[in-house]
Parts: structure tokens; C-alpha cells; sequence
């Protein structure tokens, strides 16, 4: 659960489950496209965001590799991060 509480997470995982089929992206990538899901967050501040806190985070708990010098980040999910999104929608109704 303390993966999926935060915003940036959750859309980190929603924007790999359902937006990239591809399960590999750019930091810049990924930035642009939580920009447009969670509001009050500058380009820079999310930026750093990611790669300090939120994909280390979830690079230690299984859910992607991070690499810090090419800024590239491969997702590898969970079998129920489907399931878990929907029910965190419904409890934080984004």
C-alpha cells in the first residue's frame, strides 16, 4: 500500500500499465506525461522528484530498474498493480 499512496507513484505505475506497451521510457517521458495527470507540480520539482525519491522507491521494491546515467527506466510491474490502481482510485477518487 505505501507504494501506491503517493500521486507520483500511482501514476508512474498507471502511466507504464496503461499508456506504454513499450514498459521502457525516459525520465522526460515520463515527466510530461504526470504533468498532465497531477497539477500544482512543476517540470524540474517532479523531475527530481522521480529520480531521487519516487523511482528508487520502486526500483527497490521490484517495480522497474532505474539507470541514473542514461535517465532510462524499464518497467516490470506486479501480477495485481492493475487491481491495486483501481481500488487506490476509488479510495483517493482521482
Amino acid at each position: 500500500m505505501d507504494t501506491l499512496c503517493d500521486s507520483v507513484r500511482r501514476e508512474t505505475i498507471h502511466y507504464f500499465e496503461n499508456h506504454n506497451s513499450e514498459k521502457t521510457s525516459t525520465v522526460d517521458q515520463l515527466v510530461a506525461h504526470i504533468e498532465t495527470r497531477v497539477p500544482n507540480i512543476n517540470h524540474e520539482e517532479l523531475s527530481l522528484l522521480l529520480q531521487h525519491n519516487h523511482l528508487p522507491k520502486l526500483q527497490s521494491r521490484g517495480w522497474l530498474e532505474f539507470d541514473h546515467r542514461s535517465n532510462t527506466i524499464r518497467y516490470h510491474g506486479h501480477e495485481s498493480a492493475q487491481q491495486w490502481l483501481e481500488e487506490m482510485l476509488e479510495v483517493f477518487d482521482e
